[in-house]
This record gives structure tokens, sequence and C-alpha cells, in this order.
């Protein structure tokens, strides 16, 4: 399958207005720039939705609009990682459960992906062209491309194995404006989510004993 160019240009265009924040978490895995949407781990805390829902939430929405159309229903998905010149090494994704969707996009030469090793193993063009397959199971990374080059990963996060249930999430339109909500919770940039550090210094954080717990309640 082949997905037409102009189905991406609504992301694209989004992502030229106001490229992605750089990801401090991600420079073990390469060189780049990719943000997660959806469910993802939380430091100190169970999983949740990624801050990147509510700082983007129009972003948001288009990503979950071109899921709907385009990914297969075989394919189950809670979280989208996007990366926007993102060069990644060798690697597998630990967090993903089940196959994922994949697909590259951009005016790039070159930038295969990779597959190190089972059945798949060899070079992919993925540029509009999606491979769907367990990427946890599989050493992968992106060869060198020349141009700009982003892509879009659509999968299941499950932290040891196991699903997160957590309220359902949307993006409302409020008189020309997109808002993030979890449940009916809107979450914004000014009062994000809960987090068991909110209103503690760092001080007193660090000096904190080691067996310290967290309890942290939503509502």
């Amino acid at each position: 399958m082949e997905i037409p160019k102009e189905a991406f240009d609504s992301i694209y265009q989004e992502l030229k207005r106001k490229p992605l924040d750089k990801n401090e978490y991600r420079y073990k895995s390469g060189a780049g720039i990719s943000q997660a949407f959806g469910v993802v781990n939380k430091r100190s805390m169970p999983p949740d939705y990624s801050r990147q829902c509510w700082l983007r939430p129009y972003l948001f929405k288009l990503l979950q609009e071109f899921g709907d159309q385009w990914v297969p229903k075989e394919v189950a998905w809670n979280a989208i990682t996007v990366n926007q010149n993102y060069k990644a090494d060798k690697h597998r994704d630990k967090n993903n459960k089940g196959n994922s969707f994949l697909v590259a996009f951009g005016d790039y030469h070159k930038g295969n992906l990779l597959i190190h090793e089972g059945d798949l193993s060899g070079a992919h063009n993925i540029q509009y062209k999606p491979l769907i397959t367990d990427f946890s199971k599989v050493l992968h990374s992106v060869e060198d491309w020349d141009g700009e080059r982003f892509s879009l990963v659509y999968y299941t996060f499950a932290k040891k194995g196991v699903v997160p249930e957590l309220p359902p999430c949307s993006v409302k339109e409020e008189n020309g404006t997109y808002y993030f909500y979890r449940g009916e919770q809107k979450i914004t940039k000014q009062n994000g989510l809960p987090h068991p550090l909110r209103g503690r210094s760092k001080k007193s954080f660090v000096e904190a004993p080691q067996n310290a717990s967290f309890e942290v309640k939503f509502d």
C-alpha cells in the first residue's frame, strides 16, 4: 500500500508552522527531534497521556484523524511518535506491544529503514509506503538521507506488557482554539496534569528518603 502524498499535507504544514520541541530523553537512541503523543511512560508516575497532547492539541487531532483513516483496524494503537529529521540508531521499541504502523514522508532521498534481524532483514523504503511489524522484537535503525525526513509511528504503549487503562481523550475546538480533554478534564499548558513533585522544592525532593512514595489522585 502507498499513501498519497497529499494525505500528509495538513500534518506537514502544522509541523512547518511550528516545529517540534527537542525531546531531551531520546538522545540515547538517536539524533534529531522526536516526540510522543498519546500514552507514554511518566517518570515517578504511572503511564499517562503525553504533555504534547495538550501543548499541541491541533497537531494531535491531525495525527488521530490520519490514524483513523490510514492505519489498518488490525493494528491497535494508543500512542503516536512523530520524528522530524530523527536519525535512529540500532534499537528495539521495548515499550511497544504487538504490531506498529510506520510510515515516512517529506522531500528526502535515501533514508531507508534498516531491519537487522528476522524475516524482514534488509533496507525498506517507507517513504509514503507503510511498514507493519512488531518493532519490539526486531533491531532496527535508519540510514543517512538527504533532505527533510519525517516519520509517524502508530503503536500500543505497554509498560512491562500491561496496557494502561486511562480515561478516553479527545481534542475539542472552542472559539477557534483547540484543547485537549482527558475524559471530562480540560488540560492546558497552564494547568498540565498532577505531578508528585508539584509544590515541592528540588532540594526537598533530593533529600527525600529513597523509599518515599507519592500518591497521585486524579479528579
